[in-house]
């Protein structure tokens, strides 16, 4: 039988915390991404071997993509930790929850009953508007860092005429719903992908599910991608606004 919800289930609980699968699976990907980075650290002058050079080609790739945005390689550099750290953690957390084991593989028997050890971080909606939070934070400081704290206010409050005091109000609403934006955009994504994939290979195992395995690999790649493009837009365009009005 398949368990299917919205809410994130506990499987743990170490010293009154109660650990969510989805945290778990999170915890995971984190360490797996950082033991990435200290063999990057230890071997960065090993130009043979294939993580080293595969990381930095995609962190070629990914300034690249950045500087078309911003046009800029001072701020590219300034603005690429958080969007790097942004796509490889969710496309990590997306294609983690692809691999055998990952998926309703293993389960832990509780008091209700039999519950996955491992679900898709993204597919847990805490986890997803923490990310926005981060996202639009983000946003804001560096739209601060770029237009100091007066023109930062301008944006969303200006008396210089009825049309800019109009504007800055609905700069507040758009701002405040980047997070809603954000966080169902990329949770409904993952999510619906997961229940897929689950009713399919719990209907027809085996040959059935691969192809829509395949699919989810391209939705996790592009939901990444996705997040991560939409802040880096969002910070440039939240730099700029006052020098255009």
């Amino acid at each position: 039988m398949i368990h299917i919800g919205l809410q994130p289930e506990y499987i743990a609980s170490l010293h009154g915390l109660l650990v969510t699968n989805t945290f778990l699976t999170s915890f995971i990907v984190t360490l797996l991404l950082m033991f990435l980075g200290l063999i990057y650290y230890l071997e960065r002058d090993n130009h043979r071997m294939f993580i080293i050079k595969a990381i930095r080609a995609a962190t070629f790739q990914l300034l690249k993509f950045i500087d078309m945005v911003t046009e800029d390689r001072a701020v590219s550099k300034r603005v690429f930790p958080l969007i790097a750290t942004f796509f490889v953690f969710i496309v990590t957390a997306n294609l983690l929850g692809l691999l055998p084991g990952f998926l309703g593989a293993f389960f832990v028997q509780t008091a209700k009953g039999a519950i996955p050890i491992f679900k898709s971080p993204n597919s847990d909606l805490s986890t997803t508007i923490a990310l926005a939070l981060i996202s639009v934070i983000a946003i804001q400081y560096f739209s601060i860092q770029s237009l100091g704290a007066k023109g930062y206010i301008e944006r969303f409050v200006n008396f210089s005429g009825p049309i800019a005091f109009i504007l800055g109000f609905f700069d507040i609403i758009s701002e405040s719903a980047k997070i809603i934006s954000f966080s169902f955009r990329l949770f409904g994504n993952i999510f619906a992908g997961e229940v897929l994939l689950l009713v399919i290979a719990f209907l027809v195992p085996y040959a059935l599910p691969l192809p829509f395995m395949i699919l989810e690999v391209f939705v996790g790649i592009i939901q990444a991608f996705i997040f991560a493009a939409l802040t880096l837009t969002f910070i440039q365009s939240s730099t700029l606004r006052v020098g255009r009005s």
